[in-house]
């Protein structure tokens, strides 16, 4: 530290001001002196390049506990900052009976939870519901997930951070932080341009920059991947019945603002080391886009993607060797320091990724048993681990601009 960088002081540093990191805020706020730290602005990261689908994904239907206290925060949070959560159900098709009994194995826990709305429906009922909007020639049927809704990442990004700011956190944007410091295996703060920061607790949630972050310290096994996302014109006007869908590896669901558009998304890819994403999706993925929308989706005759909206995180997400979240203060790890990583879902999952957070840094009872997402379960697993649907970068590209 230069002689005349200032030092200041917070009880807990939070690094990353996206969705977990702004939850965690606004968990330990209220009775602690929290500081945020954004390299970028509010929402700059994955969070902010998320697709807006809210729901029970299968990496988390173990704990229903879990995804009940986030649909909950996302509902309390309607209203708020200019925030909107649009109530919608969530519709996964499945073509074949394996399938079918695949989603009633993986979702059981949450099939069982008395008052959650989860059903499989057959493709005459999905047809009823949804007249005239899917062609199901193929497809067994669906699981109909009620619990579930749209919402606008950006809205949400900037709503956490306001309702973190009422709570009592600060929030530095444009502050990236260069390192932990540590004395004696404690963590006694972070080093930034500005100067130092001295704290007593290090959450470290910044997405794919985390692992980095701490590997002076430990070694978290994880590997950046983006979801391609994108926007297609359709030919008839879509209203509010419509629902969020998802079927051979294409999710598409309306955008509340714009009746005659689809948000696509889907198209997982690792990232190569430390690398950047392309400016435009992997031809392979507008091939199977296209496929599916056309072939599905009755209000498509024929995709037309809407110039300048692919996107994704130019940092990409990280995920870990067996797909679940690192949420850990880890016995190896220095005394104070939390870790935040590779959240599946990050974005439907992150009010209860901040529940999470508080427990781990005030002793509190979690919501659920933390121990499945200890580091430690980790054992020296390959640095090119392959995990859920995720491909390897495709060399292909298309031309043209997104």
């Amino acid at each position: 530290m230069n002689a005349d960088q200032s030092v200041t002081r917070a009880e807990i540093v939070i690094i990353g001001a996206g969705a977990s990191g702004l939850w965690s805020a606004i968990e330990l706020a209220p009775d602690h002196d929290v500081v945020v730290l954004e390299a970028g602005r509010v929402g700059a990261g994955a969070s902010g390049y998320a697709a807006g689908f809210v729901g029970p994904f299968a990496d988390w239907a173990p704990y229903p506990a879990a995804v009940e206290h986030s649909i909950e925060a996302f509902r309390s949070l309607d209203g708020s900052h200019g925030f909107t959560f649009h109530d919608r159900p969530y519709v996964e098709l499945a073509e074949t009976d394996a399938e079918r009994e695949s989603f009633v194995e993986d979702y059981q826990p949450l099939f069982d939870r008395e008052g959650y709305e989860l059903e499989y429906w057959s493709t005459s009922e999905l047809a009823e519901r949804w007249p005239g909007r899917f062609d199901l020639d193929g497809f067994d049927g669906g699981l109909v997930k009620v619990e579930s809704g749209i919402i606008d990442v950006r809205e949400y990004a900037t709503a956490l951070a306001e309702t973190a700011r009422e709570r009592g956190a600060e929030i530095r944007t444009q502050t990236p932080v260069e390192r932990i410091v540590t004395d004696d295996d404690t963590v006694v703060g972070v080093e930034t341009p500005d100067g130092r920061i001295e704290a007593e607790t290090v959450v470290c949630a910044a997405g794919a920059q985390t692992a980095p972050l701490v590997e002076p310290f430990v070694d978290v096994p994880t590997r950046q991947f983006i979801y391609c996302n994108l926007r297609v014109d359709i030919d008839g006007e879509i209203d509010d019945a419509y629902p969020m869908m998802y079927g051979r590896d294409v999710w598409w669901r309306p955008e509340p603002d714009r009746s005659q558009t689809f948000l696509i998304s889907g198209g997982m890819y690792f990232l190569p080391e430390r690398d950047q994403p392309p400016r435009s999706p992997p031809a392979e993925y507008l091939r199977e886009v296209k496929a599916v929308l056309e072939s599905v989706a009755n209000d498509i005759d024929e995709v037309r993607i809407v110039n300048g909206s692919y996107h994704t995180c130019s940092k990409g997400s990280a995920i870990t060797p067996d797909g679940q979240p690192v949420l850990d203060a880890p016995e190896n790890a220095p005394d104070g320091l939390v870790i935040v990583t590779g959240v599946t879902a990050g974005i439907s999952m992150s009010p209860f990724t901040g529940a999470a957070v508080r427990a781990l840094v005030t002793g509190e009872e979690p919501l659920v048993s933390l121990e499945p997402f200890e580091l430690d379960r980790f054992d020296e697993p390959s640095a090119d681990f392959r995990v859920h649907e995720i491909q390897e970068m495709p060399s292909t590209f298309p031309t043209g601009e997104y």
